[in-house]
């Protein structure tokens, strides 16, 4: 006789539902196990800390918060990470050195300039930025046609700012002065011949000092420092948070550049 053909055995129901359970329970071990491999990923990488300091009109205290160009622009590229962080504001010279010690520090706006370079990580621009040497409006026998030109002239230019590093890199001497708006003053008074400033800065410091804006003139451009800030990590910080904001702030909409 020809074999009969084999026929499947129906499963009790009792056996069907074990073997449900065991498939639920092993995609349930395996998403927590993603979770927890998440989640360790995460506690490996440092807390992010957004630092600006007072430059306004960029960024500048107001009632505790940080307000103007730069810091509105940080907190849009915050949004587009889904990140909410508190902006820590403080002097440069200490938002410099803080970012410069802390893994997961952004520091904003930073020039990037070659002495910096290896220093940070560099996410992109966050403002554009002119810059030139002002000189008092009543004083135009100040006329510096260079920048080797300008250095018989009396200079001053804040504690490790952008402004006075590239002094300092041309022979340029200068000296150093506690914040701009006393530079302003200093200049007003003819104890500076000339002071370092962007344009945007300089105006917003004249209207709060309650000078008019043409108390000063551009008297020499500087062209190799007038480019756009930037937004950058600590060198420590991991190139998985880096790239985060990288693409957060690549999905931005372009900022005005006037």
């Amino acid at each position: 006789m020809a074999p009969r053909p084999s026929q499947k055995q129906a499963v009790p129901p009792a056996q069907r539902a074990m073997t449900r359970r065991a498939v639920l329970t092993a995609l349930a071990a395996a998403a927590g196990g993603i979770a927890l491999l998440r989640r360790a990923r995460a506690e490996d990488l440092p807390p992010v800390r957004i630092i600006t300091s007072e430059f306004a009109p960029y960024s500048y205290s107001d009632n505790g918060q940080a307000k103007g160009i730069a810091a509105d622009r940080a907190r849009q590229l915050l949004r587009q990470a889904g990140r909410s962080i508190p902006i820590e504001i403080y002097p440069w010279a200490r938002a410099y050195e803080t970012a410069l010690r802390t893994p997961g520090a952004l520091l904003f706006p930073v020039a990037r300039v070659p002495e910096r370079e290896d220093l940070f990580k560099w996410v992109g621009q966050a403002i554009p930025f002119q810059v030139a040497l002002f000189r008092a409006s009543q004083r135009p026998d100040i006329t510096p046609a260079t920048l080797e030109d300008a250095g018989r002239y009396r200079i001053g230019a804040l504690q490790k700012d952008v402004k006075g590093v590239y002094l300092t890199s041309r022979g340029i001497p200068h000296e150093t002065i506690a914040d701009e708006e006393l530079g302003i003053r200093m200049l007003i008074h003819g104890r500076l011949d000339l002071l370092p400033s962007d344009v945007r800065s300089m105006l917003y410091r004249l209207d709060k000092l309650g000078l008019p804006a043409d108390s000063v003139v551009a008297a020499l451009p500087l062209p190799e420092i007038s480019r756009p800030l930037y937004f950058a990590f600590n060198r420590d910080t991991p190139d998985a948070l880096v790239t985060e904001f990288r693409q957060a702030l690549s999905a931005l909409p372009p900022q005005d550049q006037s």
